[in-house]
């Protein structure tokens, strides 16, 4: 056989066995384990790897995308993160919004008009995060996207982004990073139909809360209020929506508590508080939906009194780090009270034995999660409640009894024993 035609032979066998002059296509079981890791893809490999990882594919590493890779990642049904994107042609926007699952596209800095456009075919949840200006035709285009959508990078709305945004028609619009909204941006939101979010925003005009009272979608997210006046919060009452979140406030006037207790909505969350006086105690007791406020660390006897009777369907009080006997004594014949202490990471105080035995008389769930320091007394008052749940005895850490007793050794009773089996073996 002449040099020639050996050297066909041989550059044929290269091809046919996956070589060319030095290149080898990986294939997807040649790629990291870590998908995240990926810094490149072929056709072939997207597709294996959206068939090998249905549920989630992490693939933060890629910066660039061929239309052709776009249109085989959208063939995948779960949750997609591109975070890596910093550019989408229009036409890998066309190949990914065929994707199923939840999309996140947060490294994207620019959209194309075009781009926006077919992305709002996308039927789950579209992440676009790192967008920090969106045109006024590409709102009008995402605003057909039927998905939840989260547009967190834009600090600033104009009118007419606000206009076509408020139309959006899925379920959720986060819009978290926009600090100031016009009267009639606020205006133009409260039209959308689904969860809004808007935890961006520090202040808030009393037109504006006027506006967005009338918002009538699941919620209302505005948890990034430092101040609310008077007027606002009696304007915000008004709400239509389920819940309503003011989570970052830190401090409610009395007038305020009294109208925020007339809101309409079934659930009103002010986690942030972490003071209440005793009449905005009451006032809130008024309050017929699920009460969180989960930012108190401690509670006067008078407001545990009063929060214990609150009328309505639920109420949170999971940030309390202290109990007084007094107080679990009101707490626990609270019947709306959710019986959550997860905050609570001792009983370390001389009135320990006697909190613990108020806690113990409790008709519904009580539960103390991450409770690390207690003394055997009060360990087995606490217990006289069987259900409770507390952690694996021996993870606790018991100390000497508070208020000067002798200390005994805690024999665990053979129904908790035999329970903190079944938990470890789960």
């Amino acid at each position: 056989m002449n040099l020639l035609a050996r050297s066909s032979l041989l550059i044929v066998a290269l091809l046919v066995s996956g070589f060319s002059f030095g290149y080898a296509p990986a294939r997807a079981d040649e790629l990291p384990e870590d998908t995240n890791k990926i810094e490149s893809l072929t056709p072939e490999q997207a597709q294996k790897l959206a068939e090998e990882f249905p549920y989630y594919l992490y693939l933060d590493s890629l910066t660039t995308l061929s239309d052709k890779v776009a249109n085989a990642l959208g063939q995948h049904e779960g949750h997609l993160c591109l975070d890596g994107l910093t550019t989408l042609s229009n036409e890998a926007a066309k190949g990914l919004a065929q994707q199923k699952g939840n999309l996140s596209l947060n490294g994207l800095t620019t959209l194309s008009d075009e781009a926006a456009k077919a992305l709002a075919h996308h039927k789950s949840r579209l992440r676009l995060n790192g967008l920090t200006t969106l045109s006024d035709e590409a709102a009008k285009s995402l605003a057909q996207h039927k998905g939840a959508l989260s547009l967190g990078g834009l600090t600033t709305l104009s009118n007419e982004t606000a206009s076509s945004l408020g139309q959006h028609e899925g379920h959720e619009l986060s819009l978290n990073r926009v600090t100031t909204l016009s009267d009639e941006a606020a205006k133009a939101l409260a039209q959308h139909k689904g969860a809004l979010w808007l935890c961006g925003l520090t202040t808030l005009s009393d037109e504006a809360a006027k506006a967005l009272a009338q918002h009538e979608g699941e919620r209302l997210e505005l948890c990034g209020l430092r101040t609310l006046s008077d007027k606002a919060a009696n304007e915000l009452r008004q709400h239509k929506g389920r819940l309503l979140s003011l989570d970052g406030l830190k401090t409610i006037s009395l007038r305020a508590a009294k109208a925020l207790s007339q809101h309409r909505g079934e659930w009103l969350r002010l986690n942030g508080l972490t003071v209440l006086s005793d009449e905005a105690a009451n006032a809130f007791l008024q309050y017929e939906g699920r009460l969180y406020l989960n930012g108190l660390t401690t509670l006067s006897d008078e407001a545990a009194k009063v929060l214990a009777q609150h009328k309505g369907d639920y109420l949170s009080l999971r940030g309390l780090t202290t109990l007084d006997a007094d107080t679990a004594i009101a707490l626990a014949a609270g019947e709306r009270w959710d019986g959550e202490l997860s905050s609570l990471t001792s009983l370390a105080s001389p009135d320990s034995l006697a909190i613990a035995q108020a806690l113990a008389t409790r008709k519904g769930p009580l539960s103390l999660p991450n409770l690390k320091k207690i003394s055997p007394k009060t360990l087995t008052a606490l217990i006289q409640k069987e259900d409770v749940e507390i952690p694996l005895i021996d993870t606790l850490e018991l100390i000497p009894e508070p208020d000067g007793s002798t200390t005994d050794d805690f024999v665990i009773p053979e129904w908790l024993e035999e329970r903190e089996n079944q938990k470890r073996f789960r």
